[in-house]
């Protein structure tokens, strides 16, 4: 989902620990998205797929060195294409989007915090 807003720091580290953030809880609710996927397992041992990777790479932006937003520029816009490719190891069983709609979405979107829920 794409974000304009500015969020305080303190929301944006409760989001990324799945804690209470009321604004940005908010915010989920009204922001463009694109649909990225469904993964159907969790934990240490599931299996790669597009979303997944999308999810760590954005949850890794999001919080090393500290918590953030991360802003849609050319590098993270890159970044999400090469981890969305669907890969030979990827769960069978996991779905992922369209990657032309979700280019669309970054292209649209440049400049914009990008979350995932």
């Amino acid at each position: 989902m794409a974000v304009r807003e500015e969020i305080p720091a303190d929301e944006i580290r409760r989001w990324w620990n799945a804690k209470e953030a009321p604004l940005l809880d908010d915010l989920v609710m009204s922001a463009p998205r694109v649909w990225l996927g469904k993964m159907t397992d969790s934990g240490e041992e599931a299996l790669p797929s597009p979303a997944r990777r999308v999810y760590a790479l954005l949850f890794l932006r999001g919080t090393l060195p500290e918590y953030v937003v991360p802003v849609l520029d050319e590098e993270l816009i890159a970044e999400i294409l090469a981890s969305f490719q669907p890969q030979d190891a990827d769960n069978p069983e996991d779905q992922h989007g369209a990657l032309a709609e979700v280019t669309a979405f970054l292209a649209e979107h440049r400049g914009t915090g990008v979350l995932t829920d």
